[in-house]
């Protein structure tokens, strides 16, 4: 596996103070000219809540989603390609309805690619010569509609304090440095103008780069969850369950040698040595395994050499347009160094 030398860690510092807010699927907030007409309108918040399993291996990053629902409406965290070599996933607040409005819902989550997109390929082609500024561009990029969407909210608001409006999960391959993934969160703040009517301010992104970790870190699985979880307190992540050999993963991770090989990697800390394929394998039985009966799961991988593909596709009502998932024009064929690949 290729990997550079450089960092591509930074982070912003927030002076302001977050005030708590909360956010439910079915809101009754006033309409943005609440002040001049007096008159309230029916916001709907669809939230896409649920948890993304993050596997990084020698020859692909493989990106799975698991629905988790506990407010009707909510939607299942679908992965979509954003480039030819990055997917995301969006959490959180991803649609926004005004049902006594004839104007379509928002969904942030399809708009997403758009906006990655006129980030990538300014000059229609890639470039990864500045690589290492390509999140941050990404963040800024999406605050922008956050915050014209956003200022529909004008009720006060009430939120876990450590919960973002919306949690983007990006994961992919850079050339020259190698697999990664980060998250980028987008919190609120609230100003009182009077009325019990409030201003809603989205704050810059923070950003947090899950993989590849620290120094002297273990690679292996990465799971991040919405609403944010503590996980000592919420159910096991996949990779407690395989330090705890929980039995609904024996047989699965039993299921041929490739398999067992790739998850001992995996539970040593050393992902980077096992092959996507068995991951992959691994993952679509133990999914299910560990979930109530009817949960719906997306997976979707980057090959380091022919990027991204579907393993599985999101239902077909979480699903983005076709025109909203575009590639990289004159995308290259990467080659891995071989000396690197058991690094």
């Amino acid at each position: 596996m290729a990997t550079g030398n450089y960092p591509r860690r930074f982070s912003y510092s927030l002076a302001i103070p977050f005030l708590s807010v909360f956010i439910c699927v079915h809101l009754w907030l006033p309409s943005p000219a609440f002040a001049q007409q007096e008159s309230t309108q029916e916001l709907a918040v669809n939230l896409a809540e649920g948890r993304v399993v993050i596997c990084a291996a020698k020859d692909g990053i493989i990106v799975a989603t698991i629905g988790e629902h506990s407010e009707a409406g909510s939607r299942t965290p679908a992965v979509m390609s954003v480039s030819a070599l990055r997917t995301a996933v969006m959490l959180g607040a991803v649609e926004w309805v005004q049902p006594e409005s004839s104007d379509k819902p928002i969904r942030l989550d399809t708009e997403l690619p758009g906006m990655v997109a006129a980030v990538l390929n300014t000059s229609g082609r890639p470039n990864y010569s500045n690589a290492a500024s390509d999140i941050e561009m990404i963040g800024v990029a999406v605050l922008e509609r956050v915050r014209v969407v956003a200022g529909l909210l004008h009720n006060k608001i009430n939120m876990g304090e450590d919960e973002p409006l919306i949690r983007i999960v990006l994961a992919g391959y850079v050339p020259d440095y190698g697999p990664e993934a980060w998250t980028i969160d987008y919190h609120v703040v609230q100003d009182a103008l009077g009325n019990d009517v409030y201003r809603t301010r989205v704050l810059r992104p923070t950003y947090n780069q899950l993989y590849p970790p620290e120094k002297g870190q273990p690679h292996t699985l990465v799971e991040v969850r919405y609403p944010p979880a503590v996980r000592a307190k919420d159910a096991p992540e996949l990779l407690d369950l395989l330090h705890q050999n929980d039995p609904r993963l024996a047989s699965v991770r039993a299921a041929n040698d490739a398999v067992t090989k790739s998850v001992e990697f995996v539970v040593d800390g050393q992902s980077q040595k096992s092959a996507a394929a068995p991951d992959i394998d691994f993952l679509r039985g133990a999914l299910p395994a560990v979930t109530p009966a009817g949960t719906k799961f997306t997976m979707a991988m980057v090959d380091y050499d022919k990027g991204f593909r579907f393993v599985l596709e999101p239902p077909a009502e979480d699903r983005p347009p076709k025109d909203a998932t575009p590639r990289e024009q004159g995308a290259p064929t990467l080659r891995r160094k071989s000396d690197t690949d058991n690094n």
